[in-house]
């Protein structure tokens, strides 16, 4: 039988968008090099701000494809004909976090408002529980209340908020809304 890892592997969900576009999402491979590169050289400099790393310099998103490791970090990208359109993760907790996972997800601007990032985000929560997590965690900050609200009516819970926790490249400082879903509920067990 094959394990859980093996299955992710070949993970797909298909659906027909409004205007009769196919939708594909599956986990990134090491043939989209160019076309997730694309995706980032597309946006603007404004989106790519909030990015932890300089996902602007095409050699970092690079180095995305070249060190794939599905059980370090899940990339599940969106496909929209043949053009990648959405990249979202799972950065898997290690050690003491092994229970947990980050989400972070990044759209087109031309694809925004059309329920993909919400697929995309369920398709993760998806797999965060074949994988056997207990917790997903997201950072949004503050001045994209329509991101937090997404979040929200996927379930997640706003935990708390970090004052000053995020700096922009102009150097003002923002809040930052930590949002966890709990995937098992221990609560009550004694």
């Amino acid at each position: 039988m094959k394990d859980v890892w093996d299955q992710l592997v070949n993970y797909r969900k298909v659906k027909a968008l409004p205007d009769g576009a196919r939708l594909l999402l599956r986990p990134l491979q090491k043939g989209d090099k160019e076309a997730l590169v694309d995706l980032f050289t597309r946006a603007s400099r404004e989106d790519l701000e909030w990015y932890r790393i300089d996902a602007a310099d095409p050699k970092v998103v690079e180095s995305w494809v070249d060190h794939l490791d599905y059980r370090r970090v899940f990339p599940l990208v969106a496909f929209v004909g043949d053009k990648l359109v959405g990249d979202a993760t799972l950065h898997f907790g290690e050690h003491y976090h092994r229970h947990l996972a980050w989400v972070r997800i990044f759209l087109d601007k031309a694809y925004r408002r059309r329920g993909i990032g919400t697929l995309m985000v369920q398709s993760l929560i998806e797999i965060a529980r074949r994988v056997g997590l207990q917790q997903l965690y997201g950072e949004i900050v503050t001045t994209q209340p329509q991101v937090i609200q997404g979040f929200l009516d996927m379930g997640f819970q706003h935990e708390v908020t970090l004052r000053d926790y995020f700096i922009t490249s102009t150097g003002e400082t923002l809040d930052m809304a930590i949002l966890v879903l709990r995937l098992v509920d221990n609560a009550g067990k004694f």
